[in-house]
């Protein structure tokens, strides 16, 4: 049993160091040091302030690892079992991305924007189009009602903060569409269509899919119009939330009536690439099988992964209650597994592909040098007949392929020798795309799918001939399961910022996700403040976003209309709601 009273009993204490002050807690409570890092201290939050860095470590004891600070406070983050697979593909010390930046460090926290120390490149930019909603999730700290102000960027004040990554860069990247709920805004399509011309190769839109779902049930051709319209601007993924299959008020509804019609809007307008994201607490972790049964019965419309999302408890809460909603990537999977038997050795975290994005990319490109506790994932094929998973180890051996890689990254000579290895079989097939792709077929396992296909195939039509169409079909057999846990003020490990690719366009700066959220007074809110909407268009849009819930509330009275529809009937089939 863990103390509960480690921060009273050695708060105040001054030790010859502070890592001795971690050590010291450690050894008195009969924990195993397993790596020192820099988090802050909660007391030091204020609004506006910038909270005191503080030494801290992660340590282990009875097979939990947590985050021990030098105050005393500590947090879970994980099993151990979890802990071993991470480290076995953590960012080398020598991955470190070239930012364009001329922002000098100067204090933790507060020099983001990106800074000098900063170690990766953007790969998702996240664009806020609106702090409106129409929804108010318990959960939630950014609304426009709880804000007090309405913040609303125009289509040129967005192509500049796109400018401003690209700069930083030296390439656009991929950019995500987010709020609030961009979908309340009528010029969405502009949007996408202005990320596109700036040369952004992937543009992503994160919604709650309500309106469109409430859309589609009243006026489908209507809703089917709009979907079209931002697809033909360029849109290429949805990414929902979908929070839970159970209408209950112990669960989190959020979506549930209107998902099975926003699905429908979706595959008829024409995208077919759709990511379900689920914020995952104590409240809904059980739910979580039955959040991929969901996603099983609905690929065909378009459901390509899972990317579960671990609640981050941002602002202060008491530490029963927070255990009370707390869940970590560990107790996801070990969730999943009770239920599809995919264990922790088919997790890999995001670092896992720094090496081969490197070799196969030319610079600038987006890196993968996250720190490996960001965010864990696996894809799995999908047995339909007998409605099961398999996780992709059981097809080709992915630790061997990522530790090959992993040597060759950085040394010329490795290199060398792996193309030498290749002329033989160039010269008999007349091609070094052959060749490769016969070499990586030495990776594979089991080659033939339970559905007769092949993987050897899919990979030579890949590589040798380059048709990347069977990246789709590809989909079609396996689901992308994926996890970022984002971070708060227990568990924040200022290392794992300095890695941070998930960034957020915020004006003339581009903010790690865990600065800009975790401390909102410093960067977000104050940025959206001072650039918020006034006068008698901040009254217009305030009311319309009203109405937007007000419709929410509205069209749920309808709910014995809608569970007895055949599309809601359909998007369920099976999961005994």
């Amino acid at each position: 049993m863990i103390s509960g009273q480690i921060r009273k009993s050695y708060i105040g204490k001054k030790p010859f160091s502070d890592i001795m002050m971690v050590e010291e807690i450690a050894q008195k409570e009969n924990f195993k040091i397993l790596e020192f890092t820099k988090s802050v201290d909660e007391e030091t939050i204020g609004e506006g302030k910038i909270p005191k860095t503080i030494k801290a470590a992660y340590v282990e004891k009875d097979g939990t690892v947590y985050l021990l600070k030098e105050n005393g406070t500590m947090e879970r983050i994980g099993s151990i079992e979890y802990w071993q697979q991470i480290k076995k593909f953590e960012a080398k010390d020598d991955y470190v991305a070239k930012i364009n930046t001329k922002i000098k460090h100067k204090i933790d926290l507060a020099s983001c924007g990106l800074c000098d120390l900063h170690k990766n490149t953007t790969a998702l930019l996240n664009i806020v189009a609106t702090n409106r909603c129409d929804l108010r999730c318990w959960y939630c700290f950014f609304y426009e009602e709880k804000a007090g102000f309405v913040y609303e960027p125009s289509i040129d004040e967005i192509k500049k903060q796109i400018e401003v990554a690209r700069s930083m860069n030296g390439y656009t990247p991929p950019i995500q569409i987010t709020g609030g709920e961009p979908t309340l805004r009528k010029d969405l399509h502009e949007i996408i269509k202005a990320g596109k011309e700036l040369g952004s190769p992937h543009v992503q839109l994160n919604t709650n899919s309500i309106s469109l779902g409430i859309q589609y049930f009243e006026e489908p051709e209507k809703a089917v119009e709009k979907v079209r319209k931002w697809k033909e601007a360029g849109l290429n993924t949805i990414y929902t939330s979908f929070d839970g299959l159970t209408a209950k008020p112990n669960s989190n509804i959020k979506n549930h009536y209107e998902i099975p019609f926003a699905l429908e809007a979706y595959y008829n307008g024409g995208v077919k690439s759709i990511v379900l994201v689920p914020t995952v607490s104590q409240l809904n972790l059980k739910e979580t099988p039955s959040i991929v049964k969901f996603a099983i019965n609905n690929v065909e419309k378009g459901i390509k992964g899972v990317n579960f999302q671990p609640i981050s408890l941002v602002g202060f809460i008491k530490k029963g209650d927070r255990e009370k909603l707390r869940v970590v990537q560990s107790d996801i999977v070990y969730e999943l597994k009770k239920e599809f038997d995919i264990g922790m050795d088919a997790w890999y975290p995001v670092p896992t592909v720094a090496s081969l994005a490197d070799i196969i990319g030319r610079e600038p490109h987006i890196h993968f040098y996250n720190n490996e506790k960001c965010g864990i994932a696996t894809y799995a094929y999908i047995d339909h007949e007998k409605r099961k998973l398999h996780p992709i180890t059981e097809f080709i051996d992915v630790d061997r392929f990522i530790t090959d890689v992993s040597e060759m990254h950085g040394s010329k000579l490795k290199k060398a020798l792996f193309g030498a290895k290749l002329i033989p079989t160039a010269i008999k097939y007349g091609s070094l795309r052959r060749a490769l792709a016969e070499k990586l077929k030495g990776y594979i396992l089991v080659d033939e799918l339970p559905n007769g296909v092949k993987i050897s195939n899919l990979l030579e039509e890949i590589i040798e001939k380059g048709n990347y169409k069977v990246l789709g079909a590809f989909h079609q057999y396996f689901l992308f399961f994926g996890m970022m846990h984002f971070q708060d003020y227990y568990n924040y490990d200022v290392n794992r910022v300095q890695r941070c690719s998930i960034h957020y366009a915020a004006g003339k700066r581009v903010i790690p996700f865990c600065t800009y959220n975790v401390f909102p007074s410093i960067h977000r809110d104050r940025f959206l403040k001072i650039n918020r909407v006034k006068g008698k268009e901040a009254e217009r849009l305030m009311e319309e976003s009203r109405k937007a819930k007000d419709k929410v509330i509205e069209f749920r009275e309808k709910k014995d209309e809608i569970v007895s529809s055949p599309i809601y009937k359909e998007a369920y089939r099976g999961l005994g709601k």
